[in-house]
């Protein structure tokens, strides 16, 4: 394990302090299968468990690739309302489920102090429903999947989505994915047929595919 792990210095751009954060080398990232709602699993480790970063002494947490992308004001309301709360700990090193489940909780807790877009809330929530399954805990899975459904939802209808993974597009395929998957299927076909009847979507065919594929699952299911 530790042969595919190392260690970078970084500094927080809200207390200042230098800690480091576990990163995973990219020869060990060996894909095993992806699921239908884009979860990766892997043959060796899992480089999703080092996508949050937690300062060990302010408690500021962030997906690694937007870490530093933080606001002055919104640097002194974590301040204010996160610091005096925060126990000073590290998350670095070698991680598993549970500590990688702690890691994005944090998160989650800096970004409801910072007022993040619904579309940020989201990618938290899919990837926390992602650790329980690969722990194994259905009831929790379940739960994280409705959570990352409802700001998924509300991103779509509320926010100018950006020209990323997050797009107009893959939203809609996540809102019918995340129905599907805790049992709305009525509301999963109808997000599936929207997606496969854009014209914005005719330009990933990969997607359009794969909305067609969970389309025919649906409909199997509401046969029964």
């Amino acid at each position: 394990m530790y042969d595919y792990l190392y260690n970078k210095k970084i500094v927080c751009p809200v207390c200042s302090n230098t800690f480091n954060v576990t990163k995973v080398k990219l020869r060990a990232c060996k894909v095993k299968s992806r699921d239908s709602d884009f979860c990766v699993h892997y043959e060796t480790v899992n480089p999703l468990y080092y996508e949050a970063w937690v300062c060990e002494n302010c408690g500021y947490s962030a997906l690694a690739d937007k870490f530093s992308d933080i606001t002055p004001k919104e640097a002194d309301l974590l301040k204010k309302n996160l610091m005096p709360r925060w126990k000073k700990h590290s998350l670095g090193g070698v991680r598993n489920e549970d500590t990688a489940i702690e890691a994005f909780k944090l998160v989650l807790i800096s970004h409801q102090y910072r007022g993040v877009k619904a579309i940020e809330m989201a990618k938290v929530c899919i990837r926390i429903a992602w650790m329980y399954r690969f722990k194994g805990d259905e009831a929790e899975e379940k739960k994280f999947l409705g959570y990352a459904l409802e700001y998924y939802v509300r991103a779509y209808e509320n926010e100018r989505l950006p020209g990323d993974k997050s797009d107009e597009c893959t939203c809609m395929y996540m809102i019918g994915e995340l129905y599907f998957r805790t049992g709305n299927y009525d509301e999963a076909v109808k997000w599936f047929s929207r997606l496969i009847g854009s014209e914005e979507a005719r330009k990933k065919p990969a997607l359009i595919e794969a909305a067609r594929e969970q389309f025919q699952l649906v409909k199997e299911k509401l046969k029964k």
